[in-house]
């Protein structure tokens, strides 16, 4: 181990979390002196433009950063899966498997193919499922920590690919170890100002829908070997035919918007 360069890295990822914390505890500091919206008046405001939502979450709790790294597969890891042709790709932070014979889906589908990823996966467990592909061949899973979801990051997906007949052939997979909470809990805005931080960015056209409405994290910073992750709101924006999928930096409103749309 490059002892210099791994002491860099971890000076530089706690200074990142430093100048983060000062950057929330500002906004906070000046949140304080521009009161929000009420609930009510934002929702009159939702309602006039024909903008729907479901129920939200209540809870306003306390969270904290993570940071975590890219996990490097093993040769005892393969030897932990059966009836597949597995390959180490990219200096063994990706897993390509190949099933030695499909495995069809009855009519529980989605039910069957978490079943699936929990007994073949190493660590399915640690997978929730996101949803499927614009071609609909690959299920999209990414993993979780602490029951939430590391919205799209791609060192923690897992894609499980079909073929034409629906049956599972094969799958891919990357996963982040070492996940870590890395400072003190802070507040978290609720989930109607978050929204009400989109509707005021102007990101919530008339007669849209909202949904999905999910509290996860998001990377905000990433390093050739670590990343850090912060709570955030997760919103799915349908107006049209155009979906958007918004994330809202839970602890100081900042917007992060999927530049890919379905």
């Amino acid at each position: 181990m490059d002892w210099s360069k791994t002491k860099t890295i971890f000076i530089t990822v706690f200074l990142i979390l430093d100048i983060f914390l000062l950057a929330v505890f500002l906004n906070k500091q000046s949140a304080s002196q521009f009161e929000f919206i009420k609930e009510a008046s934002i929702e009159d405001k939702l309602k006039s433009y024909n903008i729907e939502y479901d129920k939200l979450p209540e809870d306003v709790s306390e969270e904290t950063i993570i940071t975590a790294k890219s996990k490097k597969f093993t040769k005892k890891d393969i030897g932990m899966l059966i009836n597949q042709n597995v390959k180490l790709l990219d200096d063994q932070t990706s897993l390509k498997s190949q099933l030695q014979k499909p495995v069809k889906l009855g009519e529980k589908k989605l039910d069957e193919l978490k079943a699936f990823v929990q007994a073949n996966v190493l660590y399915g467990d640690q997978y929730q499922y996101w949803g499927l592909n614009e071609a609909k061949d690959k299920a999209i899973f990414y993993q979780h920590y602490d029951d939430k979801k590391l919205f799209e990051n791609t060192n923690g997906k897992l894609e499980v690919e079909f073929n034409s007949n629906g049956e599972i052939t094969a799958y891919n997979q990357k996963m982040l170890e070492k996940l870590e909470e890395n400072s003190q809990e802070e507040s978290i805005i609720s989930a109607h100002q978050a929204i009400q931080t989109l509707y005021k960015n102007g990101l919530i056209k008339p007669n849209s829908k909202i949904s999905d409405v999910e509290l996860g994290y998001y990377t905000f910073v990433r390093l050739t070997e670590l990343q850090v992750l912060s709570p955030t709101w997760y919103f799915k924006i349908k107006h049209g035919d155009k979906t958007e999928k918004m994330y809202v930096n839970a602890f100081d409103g900042s917007i992060y918007k999927n530049e890919k749309n379905s």
